[in-house]
């Protein structure tokens, strides 16, 4: 039953949707709707559409609302979103013959569709760069470490001598993959959807191409209904975060463990630990806990993402406009700050390489290159030689002498085996592992040496690429100033006369 007298919007509607709504689309939306707004005006100018007076009035009051900025409106109930309260105030500077003729050939559905694709392509330029910094703070670290010896881990336990360099450098690979994830996810984002307007486009003669140049776009989202409903590309870029974080909360596991009092190995600067209210020994890391914390984050407002696209209609929808933004921008937010935060807590990070070297050699971890040695030195089958091996290794006896080997060797084989401690003692040595490991991939530091030289030319080459693409972006906006600034400079003259 209506109620008598009611009148929109409802008390609890304006409490948890309208006001929200308008004070998110400020904070993040209202740069990317001047920049819409000015492209928009600017080719309904370009084809005719409207008058070039009624484009250089709009265009001007454009300017005057973005200076005077987003905090210059706030919220009303009369005014049901953002949009309306702007579309409002260019009204009254333009007058209503131009402002009013800003809507032509364009809905709020392809306006919020291009809005959230400006911002969201933003975001992705900040995470891009700071993904490539985090490479480069991971490659400055390889590079110091090249001959720092440490046991390799599988399955939580020692299992053979690697180097941190090598250690660091798979850390790297899927960050850089990262890179190119972001890049791609760019490349589908930066698409324009304006001239869809409700869905159908418009009767109007606009031009679609010269509105997605002016925003410095790759092209068009050429069908309407495409340009409007589709959710795939916000999908596209949050999972991408998601993927990015899953790496780096593999690594910031690590190195929580690394900086434990009883392993020893790391030590994070003072200006990233805090202390105990209680316990004066405490010296907490807590850096990497807030990494690990705001990964978890990135995890659950990327699901937010999925869960209201995967149930909305496809099509112009509430919910893959306004409340969609909010969970993306958190998303980008928890990225950046644990790339961030990590990055900076790496370069204060204090490795104990005497430490980890000691440890490189314990725990039987060069004992495959004992077995290699009895292929490669003494023909035997490797399975056989591996045989040998893990008899010595469980009959406990440290060190593994020659003596050893002979003797197990001749239970395996029913013949003596003609080692000497020399070699056995060489075999064993973790120095010795390492540099035998030079394949391409492999620990010896002429390997990871060159592993560092082709990375830094890969993060050279996608670190252009962000430039580029800011450049691009940035060359839009001067052209767009550029055109205003001459459209509305010939309207005053007009005015003025000779």
């Amino acid at each position: 039953m209506a109620t008598t007298g009611a009148r929109f919007p409802n008390r609890l509607y304006a409490r948890f949707v309208l006001e929200p709504a308008f004070d998110e689309s400020k904070r993040l939306l209202f740069p990317h709707m001047s920049a819409a707004n000015e492209a928009h005006t600017l080719m309904l100018a370009a084809t005719g559409i409207i008058s070039p007076d009624h484009a250089a009035a709009l265009l001007a009051a454009i300017q005057t609302v973005a200076r005077e900025g987003a905090d210059g409106f706030t919220y009303a109930p009369a005014v049901e979103d953002l949009f309306f309260a702007v579309e409002a105030r260019l009204i009254a500077l333009a007058g209503p013959d131009a402002g009013g003729n800003l809507q032509i050939a364009r809905s709020r559905n392809d306006l919020d569709a291009v809005m959230c694709r400006l911002f969201v392509r933003e975001r992705l330029l900040g995470i891009e760069r700071a993904v490539c910094a985090l490479r480069e703070t991971l490659l400055g670290l390889a590079e110091g470490h090249l001959h720092a010896m440490m046991p390799g881990i599988t399955h939580t336990q020692p299992a053979q001598p690697t180097t941190l360099a090598h250690y660091l450098l798979g850390v790297l690979g899927p960050l850089e993959r990262d890179s190119e994830r972001l890049r791609q996810a760019y490349a589908r984002v930066n698409r324009s959807p304006l001239g869809a307007a409700a869905f159908t486009t418009t009767s109007f003669p606009i031009d679609r191409e010269l509105t997605a140049r002016l925003l410095g776009f790759e092209g068009i989202v050429e069908n309407g209904y495409d340009a409007v409903g589709a959710g795939d590309h916000m999908l596209d870029v949050t999972q991408a975060l998601v993927t990015l974080a899953a790496s780096l909360s593999r690594f910031a596991n690590d190195l929580l463990v690394w900086a434990r009092a009883e392993v020893g190995i790391l030590r994070i600067h003072d200006e990233f630990v805090q202390i105990s209210s209680i316990m004066p020994q405490k010296r907490n890391p807590v850096v990497l806990e807030h990494v690990r914390a705001r990964i978890g984050y990135v995890y659950g407002d990327a699901a937010t993402v999925a869960t209201i696209v995967h149930s909305s209609a496809f099509g112009d929808t509430v919910d893959v406009e306004d409340p969609i933004y909010v969970p993306i921008a958190r998303a980008f937010d928890a990225a950046d700050a644990v790339v961030g935060l990590l990055d900076a807590a790496l370069t204060t990070a204090e490795f104990d390489v005497d430490l980890l070297a000691a440890r490189a050699g314990t725990g039987d971890t060069t004992t495959t290159a004992l077995a290699d040695g009895l292929v490669r030195d003494h023909g035997l089958p490797f399975r056989t030689a591996h045989g040998i091996v893990a008899r010595l290794v469980k009959a406990d006896t440290r060190p593994i002498s020659a003596a050893a080997v002979a003797e197990v060797a001749g239970q395996v084989l029913g013949r003596p085996l003609d080692v000497d401690d020399a070699w056995v003692r060489a075999t064993l040595d973790p120095r010795r592992f390492i540099e035998a490991r030079g394949v391409v991939g492999g620990p010896a530091p002429a390997a990871t040496s060159a592993a560092i030289e082709a990375a830094r030319g890969r993060l050279r080459r996608d670190l252009a690429a962000v430039t580029e693409a800011a450049r691009l972006v940035a060359a839009a906006g001067e052209d767009r100033a550029r055109r205003i600034a001459e459209m509305t400079s010939a309207a005053a003259g007009a005015v003025g006369g000779p």
